[in-house]
């Protein structure tokens, strides 16, 4: 299953990017500390009353195909990533992303980092970023016979990481994404729409080429939009969407080993919510869970 090593990589480097903002920090970010506030400007009319909101925008997005490996199938990807923007830069080493199909139609995995964040007036912190799980589940299989569409529906828990939940909110939320894929002769598109409960939508997509038997390669655009109305964040010029756009290459070492290397970065305006740069590297191993007989 070449696509998973080539999935994964995407959505790493997707999620450093569509995170990372100060207003990712507070909500699907993979970045300890990323609620951190910027300094606000406080000039106003003497007397005036605050300006209401938190000055951070909610954005989130996800990234998969539609096909479920065969029932006992995993893998699991190891990697580093380094995120940059105007404010900090931040390593996500080592982050994980995991997974198996527990039948022909449902799979289940796990994404989580371990993150060093660094700002530019010299404080930091690090620890476990946020987490992810999802199940997906197969509605239409691209695979059968006499089919090359697919659609899948991929319910996930989002588990914040401590530095990442903003004053007075929660620290676990959901999403909803629905995922589809169009196979063709030599390459596939694949992508994914859908909801985070913290407050935004988003829709994304890929074309993955196959150059080789060894090299794939694969590139993506993703869009977020922040829903909830926040008066601070508009005084501020945070914009409510924004567009990332990610290569990837994927290299297969052997049948069940894969390299990849992935960059990306925010190609609307580069306010303190964007990502001026995220980049990731890292392995895929892919196993087979042995079946028990009676």
């Amino acid at each position: 299953m070449r696509h998973l090593p080539s999935r994964s990589a995407v959505l790493a480097v997707l999620l450093m990017l569509a995170l990372p903002g100060l207003a990712h920090a507070q909500g699907k970010g993979r970045g300890l500390g990323r609620g951190k506030r910027p300094n606000v400007p406080q000039e106003r009319t003497p007397g005036a009353a605050p300006i209401p909101g938190t000055g951070l925008r909610q954005f989130g997005v996800w990234l998969d195909d539609a096909s479920v490996p065969p029932k006992g199938k995993g893998w699991a990807t190891f990697g580093v990533g380094y995120w940059r923007s105007t404010f900090a830069h931040q390593w996500d080493a080592p982050s994980f992303d995991g997974g198996l199909a527990l039948s022909p139609r449902v799979q289940i995995g796990v994404t989580a980092p371990v993150s060093r964040v660094r700002y530019t007036d010299g404080s930091s912190a690090s620890g476990l970023g946020d987490v992810y799980v999802a199940t997906k589940i197969g509605l239409v299989d691209p695979t059968a016979k006499g089919r090359s569409f697919g659609i899948a529906v991929a319910p996930l828990l989002e588990v914040l990481g401590s530095s990442s939940v903003p004053e007075g909110g929660g620290r676990v939320h959901w999403g909803l994404p629905v995922t589809f894929e169009r196979r063709f002769e030599g390459f596939r598109a694949y992508g994914s729409v859908g909801y985070f409960s913290r407050g935004a939508a988003f829709a994304s997509g890929a074309l993955e080429v196959a150059v080789n038997e060894k090299l794939t390669v694969t590139g993506a655009v993703t869009h977020a939009r922040s829903l909830h109305a926040d008066p601070l964040s508009d005084a501020l010029q945070l914009a409510p969407t924004r567009w990332d756009v990610a290569g990837t290459g994927a290299y297969v070492l052997t049948p069940s080993a894969t390299l990849y290397g992935s960059v990306g970065r925010t190609v609307s305006r580069l306010d303190e919510n964007a990502s001026s740069l995220a980049v990731s590297a890292g392995v895929s191993l892919g196993f087979q869970r042995p079946t028990l007989h009676p």
